[in-house]
């Protein structure tokens, strides 16, 4: 089944997405569709019994170079000639569908969460801080959690890498009704595939590096030794100076959210931020 989810959506996450709905953990779900792909969609969509909206416009993503992900995207009207992607909005409960797209054309963020099974702390926290010149609330969500290390349930920075078991932004990495929702969502890969839930985990136990500017870098195989991470491998969304200067050394010192050193040299900064998933 994920298989075919993905051969038709293109991404591990959407299909996802579409399997939590007919898993029945998830009431509706909110995915992006390039243009070109949505009558295959519609048409696995009506084959498993599941209503559908889509979106009255569609947006052009933007995204750095290597990023799978990204936040920003910009509306253009649906008869535009450049080629974009449209939001369909699924469920087995046809109202459901239908709200979900009212919902995101009256801009109502925190009825639209509710709708998708959000959790309300989460909603709340999206509505507060979300607009259009921040749409990337993950570092918003590093300022308001109790420190930088967290379960790998909550980790949504992979999700530029196409991995995550969280489609919303949760109010700090230590909410528990996330993590209830991510550990069911591991239960639902593993029921249909026990090496994609293995690869999963294994991504998500990463420590992070995220910025705003100069890419997001996923540390895996790494050791914690009090204020020091010490790695080997880095996946980068974008090969930046930062990167190279990771690259340059194997090891993070006097670590914690908002800072760290490689070669003496010391990073930081607003749009910057340090997170350890295990």
């Amino acid at each position: 089944m994920i298989q075919q989810l993905q051969q038709i959506f293109r991404s591990i996450i959407k299909s996802l997405e579409i399997l939590y709905v007919i898993e029945d953990a998830k009431p509706c779900a909110r995915i992006l569709v390039f243009e070109d792909d949505l009558n295959k969609a519609k048409v696995f969509l009506e084959n498993q019994g599941l209503n559908y909206s889509i979106s009255y416009f569609k947006v052009l993503k933007r995204s750095l170079q290597s990023d799978f992900y990204s936040d920003k995207s910009i509306k253009i009207s649906k008869d535009d000639s450049r080629k974009g992607h449209f939001f369909v909005y699924l469920s087995k409960n046809k109202d459901l569908s239908e709200k979900a797209k009212i919902a995101e054309e009256k801009n109502n963020h925190f009825e639209l969460g509710l709708l998708l099974g959000y959790p309300k702390c989460c909603c709340d926290f999206f509505e507060k801080n979300f607009d259009e010149n921040n749409t990337d609330l993950t570092l918003m969500a590093l300022k308001y959690s109790h420190g930088f290390e967290f379960s790998f349930y909550t980790n949504i920075a992979a999700r530029h890498f196409d991995v995550s078991l969280l489609s919303h932004f949760p109010h700090n990495f230590n909410c528990e009704e996330s993590i209830k929702i991510a550990k069911n969502n591991l239960k639902i890969i593993e029921k249909h595939s026990k090496q994609l839930a293995v690869t999963f985990s294994g991504i998500l136990q990463s420590a992070v590096v995220y910025t705003l500017e100069e890419g997001i870098f996923l540390f895996r195989n790494y050791e914690k030794n009090n204020n020091e991470i010490i790695y080997r491998d880095i996946l980068s969304t974008e090969k930046s100076k930062l990167y190279f200067l990771l690259n340059s050394n194997n090891k993070l010192k006097g670590v914690d959210k908002d800072n760290f050193s490689v070669n003496d040299i010391t990073v930081h900064g607003d749009k910057f931020g340090v997170m350890v998933f295990a």
